[in-house]
């Protein structure tokens, strides 16, 4: 049975969306993905248009899929990265992954995609994992893992990138980052979107 989270938002940004010279990217994400994609843009901005969408429903919320789906479709992006791993802890694994696959399929038909892996989460403070969500980061991870194989997409391990993003980068609810981690987030993301194009 779907879950709504406390808070539900959305946010997004189409960057020059009229022009048509450069290739389209489009990254979907979580709060995670909102905290960087501002440095993404900022570096791929000579070779691509970057846009994205961030929202905190989770993959079994009828909406998510409409949103995204729809989002997507609203532009030719030749390239869509996508990392939704931090909301919705009540998803057992199967729900997860047939929710993101099902959604993933139909981004495919447009698009190639990178599939990130989700963030690493802790408690208040940054001493330990939380643990609820180490469990459900660790289901999820192995999920993308098994859809890399599967759907043939590309992978962006984002989980061992975020891991070694040292304390004094995070910010202390031990879920987001402060400017300087991500930075080190942002420059993982460009650099395998960079690598696609190319």
């Amino acid at each position: 049975m779907m879950q709504k989270e406390r808070f539900e938002w959305i946010q997004s940004w189409c960057d020059e969306a009229d022009k048509t010279d450069k290739p389209r990217v489009l990254l979907v994400g979580d709060s995670i993905t909102e905290g960087y994609q501002a440095i993404v843009r900022e570096l791929l901005q000579s070779v691509c248009y970057v846009d994205y969408i961030a929202t905190s429903y989770a993959a079994d919320n009828k909406y998510y899929t409409t949103l995204i789906e729809g989002f997507a479709k609203n532009s030719d992006y030749d390239i869509v990265h996508f990392s939704h791993g931090l909301h919705g802890v009540q998803m057992c694994p199967r729900t997860y992954k047939s929710k993101i696959k099902a959604l993933l399929l139909r981004l495919m038909e447009n698009s190639k995609v990178i599939l990130a892996e989700t963030t690493v989460r802790y408690r208040q403070g940054n001493k330990r994992a939380e643990p609820i969500w180490r469990k459900r980061i660790t289901e999820r991870n192995e999920i993308v893992a098994e859809l890399i194989t599967e759907l043939g997409c590309e992978w962006n391990q984002l989980y061992d990138v975020s891991v070694k993003i040292p304390l004094s980068a995070r910010a202390d609810d031990g879920v987001h980052y402060l400017p300087a981690g991500y930075e080190i987030l942002a420059d993982a993301v460009a650099k395998r979107i960079l690598r696609m194009l190319k």
